[in-house]
């Protein structure tokens, strides 16, 4: 008697689709993510080895040593301590070319199509707006979080360099060039790369998890805890109006918006009292211990923060309305959930990439 074979059983499905991808799908899945990993790594070797490389070389010129790796970063202190001019712009220079490279890489790798992402359809001036007073409130509430963090790592005998975004040289030039960079260049070529490249490529089946695996990565992407924490929130927020409008352009403005307005609060610290605010940037004095400084400098600590956590209430006035309205993207499908982090996790090129960063964001910083 012959033997009956049963039947094989049948994939479970959602809307027609099977909840867990087969064998060759997750090849193909594997593959796009392996596309951005790669963008993401070309990013980070060029910046932290690459360029960097190329600045120790230029320092053991400049200090006629090449004897040791400690020689030639030895001599690039030195050169950007008698040329700080110089050193701005070269600064700005490297993450300029890693972040050109990597966009030009990402395009070709995923076949982006970054003509449909500069389009004005899709969004509104209204929502631009939310956008912006939200990831403001989110820029106080940021360095509200930092402040309570270094405070409890001070105690604790630990330290990292604080991040200045005002320029500190008598060049107009470079001056000029570094807020070029600060405020319009930079921030464009990071929503190209983050929001445009590296979200695009990942969002074909769960948005949720594009728009959180780019702004874990924009935030590492900074190199320290304290841009960290700004930048990770202020991610979500980008990656989720970018998603929701289709566009680039929302996340452009807002990104410009964020950046200017922290430049512009240095700025004008800076001329109300340069070398307070010096003290206050690189954590030699506590914001509770301003008494006794210049009555203008309090004047303009005082409205600072006024318009800081005015923003900040705003910006929780705007997510309450927000949660009641149900106003937030669209939770993934069993077949979506099934096709991010589960298929992320089994790309060996995302450990490289998270283990890099996190030893040159939460690790590197500390043992200087």
């Amino acid at each position: 008697m012959n033997e009956i074979n049963a039947p094989s059983p049948q994939p479970e499905m959602y809307c027609g689709v099977t909840i867990k991808p087969d064998k060759e799908e997750k090849k193909q899945i594997r593959r796009q993510y392996m596309k951005v990993g790669l963008v993401i790594l070309c990013n980070v070797v060029l910046f932290n080895i690459v360029l960097v490389g190329i600045l120790y070389i230029a320092g053991g010129f400049y200090a006629g040593d090449f004897s040791s790796f400690k020689a030639m970063k030895n001599g690039t202190s030195l050169l950007a301590s008698d040329h700080p001019a110089l050193w701005m712009v070269l600064s700005c220079v490297v993450p300029i070319i890693s972040e050109i490279v990597s966009i030009i890489l990402g395009i070709n790798l995923t076949k982006l199509n970054l003509k449909a992402l500069i389009t004005r359809n899709g969004f509104t001036g209204k929502e631009t707006a939310v956008t912006v007073v939200a990831s403001l409130g989110i820029q106080t509430f940021a360095a509200v979080l930092v402040s309570i963090i270094t405070a409890i790592l001070s105690q604790l005998g630990l330290s990292s360099p604080t991040v200045d975004l005002t320029a500190n040289t008598s060049s107009l030039a470079a001056t000029l060039f570094t807020y070029f960079y600060a405020c319009l260049l930079g921030p464009v070529l990071e929503e190209l790369l983050y929001r445009g490249v590296i979200l695009q490529g990942l969002k074909k089946y769960n948005e949720l998890f594009a728009v959180a695996v780019s702004a874990i990565i924009f935030g590492l992407m900074h190199q320290n805890y304290q841009q960290f924490i700004l930048a990770l929130m202020l991610g979500a927020v980008l990656g989720r109006i970018t998603v929701k409008s289709g566009s680039l352009i929302p996340a452009i403005i807002t990104h410009i918006f964020v950046n200017t307005t922290g430049v512009l609060s240095g700025l004008i610290m800076q001329c109300a009292d340069n070398e307070a605010y010096k003290k206050i940037a690189s954590g030699a004095m506590d914001t509770a211990a301003l008494t006794g400084l210049s009555p203008q400098f309090m004047v303009v600590v005082v409205i600072n923060a006024l318009v800081r956590y005015g923003l900040l209430f705003a910006a929780i006035i705007l997510m309450i309305i927000s949660i009641v309205k149900k106003n937030r993207m669209s939770r993934p499908t069993p077949a979506g959930k099934s096709r991010g982090w589960p298929i992320l996790a089994q790309s060996p090129i995302w450990y490289v990439i998270l283990i890099a960063y996190i030893f040159l964001t939460f690790i590197e910083p500390f043992m200087k």
